[in-house]
């Protein structure tokens, strides 16, 4: 039981995440009828893209540790008592789920960076 009240939020984040990197490049996204608005949200500026999905991934530790505590809690009201393997099986999928959105999270880090950069250079006045 606790589990399946656990994956809840864990599963709304993952579906936000998702929309949001599918609609993260690609001007067409931004007249969806549903999407637009993530789209607009998202590629309003590589900070914001950035800050979102940190903020996500870092919302997905709380959440996959909420995860692992119900399978763990329900697995110490059954009977059997807590299963190696079931508790593996569920770490598991949470690394994976977390393995996937590093990347994600980080090159949006190097893009708001490079963005940073191109606008310091903008701004510096050739001597002459």
């Amino acid at each position: 039981m606790w589990l399946q009240i656990f994956l809840i939020p864990f599963v709304l984040l993952i579906i936000v995440f998702f929309i949001f990197w599918l609609v993260h490049e690609g001007t067409r996204w931004q007249k969806h009828p549903q999407l637009g608005v993530f789209a607009r949200f998202v590629q309003a500026s590589p900070r914001r893209a950035f800050i979102l999905f940190f903020t996500l991934f870092i919302l997905l530790i709380p959440a996959a540790i909420l995860v692992m505590t119900g399978q763990w809690l329900d697995a110490l009201g059954s009977d059997l008592g807590p299963q190696r393997v079931d508790v593996v099986n569920v770490m598991l999928l949470v690394f994976l789920v977390l393995a996937f959105t590093f990347p994600i999270m980080y090159s949006s880090l190097g893009i708001w960076r490079n963005a940073k950069r191109a606008e310091a250079e903008m701004q510096v006045k050739p001597m002459g």
